[in-house]
């Protein structure tokens, strides 16, 4: 399979011809349906179904187009990358759901001085976070470790050839709306939170107690609720009597106030770092990165 075959079968399943992307191809009819009759063979699967009124993909087709596309998105990714005169500033990022790493990240992007750049920041699970910094699709990523968990996830990382730096050690806080019927308690136990839902990230198949973001153990939960994005979660805890526990780390700026944190009566803390990949070497700008981020948390 090559990346030329990629683009033939996005083409045919954009025009939903055969003669019609042969034009705009700039290649002969006859070279493009002996390629995709190759690709076929080769994966054995049949990727068009032809009628009368044009070609459509079939379901196996549908499936194989959405690698077809990544594959030829990756190669012009690549291409735009070195064949650009000028050397754009790479910065990925993964994160676990925390809306301080966005705010870092938002001040940096406008503070930069940088005339070509390539950042992305990107919220998701405890062990995909892990997985993009040993794959180096990302250059960094951002967990919080529970204190029990520590030691664990240092051999876990260790393995994977990743290092956890730590930044800032915190007692972990109940996050609920202002009007929360318990919002205005100076400190809250378990027992007061039961009756009310509680609301944790899914982590899909690696749901392991240390890669959850949370404290609590739901399977003692009476009421639970799982979510994936943070802006799901700011819904639920503004207009219900939800709460989710976390760092209590959350810049007013991006709630206006509409959420508050209370402190959880607890003996655990949350380790917050930053993993990075022993086998590549911290560019200019991983380092800026992590440079603000220490002197954001030093003000926690």
């Amino acid at each position: 399979m090559t990346i030329l075959q990629c683009k033939y079968v996005t083409e045919i399943a954009r025009t939903g011809s055969f003669s019609e992307a042969a034009k705009q191809l700039f290649v002969a009819q006859s070279s493009l349906s002996v390629s995709i009759k190759s690709l076929e063979q080769e994966l054995n699967i049949q990727i068009f179904e032809r009628s009368g009124n044009g070609v459509y993909l079939t379901d196996e087709g549908a499936e194989f187009i959405k690698y077809a596309k990544q594959i030829c998105e990756n190669n012009d990714f690549v291409l735009e990358r070195y064949n650009s005169k000028q050397i754009q500033q790479k910065l990925y990022i993964a994160t676990q759901h925390y809306d301080f790493i966005a705010d870092i990240f938002g001040k940096m992007l406008n503070e930069t001085q940088m005339q070509s750049y390539r950042f992305s920041i990107r919220e998701i699970e405890t062990y995909n976070v892990i997985r993009e910094v040993e794959t180096a699709h990302s250059d960094i990523g951002i967990i919080a470790i529970k204190g029990s968990d520590y030691e664990i996830m240092k051999r876990y990382l260790g393995r994977r050839k990743l290092s956890f730096t730590s930044v800032l050690s915190v007692s972990p806080h109940v996050f609920l709306r202002k009007t929360h019927p318990l919002a205005s308690k100076e400190q809250l136990t378990y027992s007061e939170l039961k009756e009310y839902p509680y609301v944790s990230y899914e982590q899909g198949e690696h749901n392991s107690s240390y890669f959850t973001e949370e404290l609590m153990d739901v399977s003692y939960m009476d009421k639970h609720i799982e979510i994936s994005d943070r802006a799901t979660l700011m819904n639920l805890l503004m207009i219900t009597d939800a709460y989710t526990i976390g760092t209590g780390i959350m810049p007013s700026a991006l709630n206006k106030g509409d959420i508050v944190s209370v402190p959880l009566q607890s003996e655990e803390i949350y380790i917050i770092g930053y993993i990075l990949n022993e086998e590549r070497s911290v560019s200019d700008v991983t380092g800026e990165f992590i440079g603000r981020m220490k002197e954001t948390l030093s003000r926690i």
